[in-house]
């Protein structure tokens, strides 16, 4: 009897074809990983864009005359405007407070709509720190978003001549 010692040629195959394929799952892998992080990244400057908008418009209708402000007692800082022009402010409905003509960081919630995909996604919605900051970001650890390196901060303005900021940190998603 013949003893023949070796590889058949479907062995081959099979070994060749698993090398190539963990070759490309290897080289493939960190681009779906760098995916997630460009499309947490494009969620939070969505989230600027439209804070940054907003900012905007309220700020051109409270220099409006067809729109009334009301100053808020004790603070000359602070302005109220009745967007639904009713003559009546409220501020738990469209009615805003301004800080220097531009919203106030309590007020943001108000001109954001978030998506339940947002929040199923790991988003957590307007932490607040200060009074001055608000971040709209990813947790992932202990329901603060600050700490996660991944969220839009809003800075609101400081002065009249210094307006608010927006920040996108994206180290960490």
């Amino acid at each position: 009897m013949n003893s023949s010692k070796g590889f058949t040629l479907i062995e081959l195959v099979i070994v060749i074809v698993i090398v190539i394929l963990g070759i490309l799952s290897a080289a493939a892998l960190p681009k779906f990983i760098s995916l997630s992080k460009d499309a947490k990244v494009a969620v939070l400057t969505q989230f600027s864009v439209s804070v940054k908008a907003a900012n905007n418009l309220i700020f051109l209708k409270s220099k409006m005359p067809s729109y009334s402000t009301f100053p808020v007692t004790g603070r000359a800082d602070l302005i109220d405007i009745d967007i639904d022009r009713n003559g009546v402010i409220d501020l738990n409905g469209v009615d805003l407070r301004l800080l220097h003509s531009y919203i106030d960081n309590h007020e943001i919630y108000k001109q954001i709509d978030v998506s339940e995909e947002f929040k199923l996604s790991g988003g957590k919605v307007f932490e607040e720190q200060g009074a001055n900051l608000v971040f709209i970001g990813y947790d992932t650890n202990n329901n603060k978003v600050s700490d996660d390196n991944c969220y839009f901060r809003y800075t609101q303005a400081q002065s009249a001549t210094v307006g608010p900021a927006y920040d996108i940190i994206a180290d960490g998603c």
